[in-house]
């Protein structure tokens, strides 16, 4: 079909959905990726002439922006599994709040040395999400110059993010969570008592204690958005693409891989079922260990005592804009 026969109005542009549908990016990685020209071999046929002029060719900023996505979760995730172990690990098997406190030590420096929080935390998780959105947003114009989208509603058709991944997902959900955690535990003692010196496990357990349902919400949906997104991103790095967007069970369409001559098999379908066991088998388990620590054990070690716990309440009743709820 020849899209530029396509009628300018209303109707025609919604009937190019159905070419939105048309995402030439299979799960499997033998099946190469049009959009990105991974159809298009590397080098030029010929002096003067690039394979990149067709328009179907990923340019530089394609391969830019990968690394900057990929390489800036390393030390985020090194952070987490150290955060993991003394906000979870160490709770579960000492049973007591107090007697976990000094394991903090193993991440605390981070927060102490100048400039090292922002090197190992801000600054790769703000380039890792800006990357992101920079590779969707270049990917998703070129989807609708391969498909050759002409007025204004069929370019926002084929164009504005049809396809979001499950991957995705849950790393947009989970960035305004990072944004509050990091509101409430790093900034707030910040602006209130010009460091977070006095933040540890307990006062996490004293926001439990005033704001119990609030705060077991919190971080059920941020524990759980946080392991499935590093997990499931680590197993894509891997080459285990099973939280990417794919087309529907039972449906050819939307695929080129029989075209291509990838069409799909038993054989590797059991095999994209293992992987999808795996990945999430590791994730619901990580989830699971790291709620039992956070709610089982610090969520239920009730109010702090003292001059500690009035300024904690100081701290959390001066939280910007949800203050008043914690």
């Amino acid at each position: 079909m020849d899209v530029k026969k396509l009628s300018t109005d209303d109707g025609d542009a919604r009937s190019l959905f159905s070419m939105q549908e048309l995402d030439p990016s299979p799960v499997d990685d033998l099946s190469p990726n049009l959009e990105s020209g991974g159809y298009f071999p590397e080098t030029s046929p010929g002096p003067g002439f690039a394979v990149s002029k067709l328009g179907l060719r990923g340019n530089r900023w394609d391969t830019w922006l990968s690394a900057l996505q990929r390489y800036s979760t390393y030390p985020p995730t090194a952070f987490s599994v150290l955060h993991f172990v003394n906000t979870s690990l160490i709770p579960l098997a000492t049973r007591s709040v107090p007697a976990s406190e000094s394991y903090l030590l193993l991440t605390r420096p981070v927060y102490q040395a100048p400039g090292l929080e922002h090197l190992m935390l801000t600054i790769p998780i703000l380039t890792h999400i800006a990357s992101g959105i920079a590779l969707r947003n270049i990917r998703a114009s070129r989807r609708a110059r391969l498909y050759g989208a002409e007025t204004r509603a069929q370019r926002h058709l084929l164009s504005f993010w049809p396809r979001v991944s499950v991957q995705a997902r849950t790393g947009y959900f989970l960035a305004p969570l990072i944004g509050l955690h990091v509101l409430v535990n790093r900034a707030t003692p910040l602006m209130v008592e010009g460091g977070s010196s006095g933040i540890g496990l307990g006062y996490v357990a004293h926001g439990f204690a005033r704001s119990p349902v609030f705060w077991n919400l919190f971080y059920l949906f941020f524990v759980t958005a946080g392991v499935w997104h590093f997990v499931g991103g680590w197993a894509t790095w891997m080459g285990w693409k099973v939280t990417t967007a794919r087309r529907e069970r039972g449906s050819n369409e939307g695929s080129l891989e029989g075209y291509l001559g990838h069409s799909d098999n038993p054989e590797r379908a059991k095999r994209r079922r293992k992987m999808w066991w795996m990945v999430n088998g590791i994730a619901a388990l990580g989830a699971s260990l790291w709620l039992a620590g956070a709610l089982g054990i610090v969520g239920r070690a009730g109010d702090g005592a003292g001059w500690e716990a009035k300024g904690w309440n100081e701290m959390y009743s001066q939280v910007p804009v949800i203050g008043d709820w914690l």
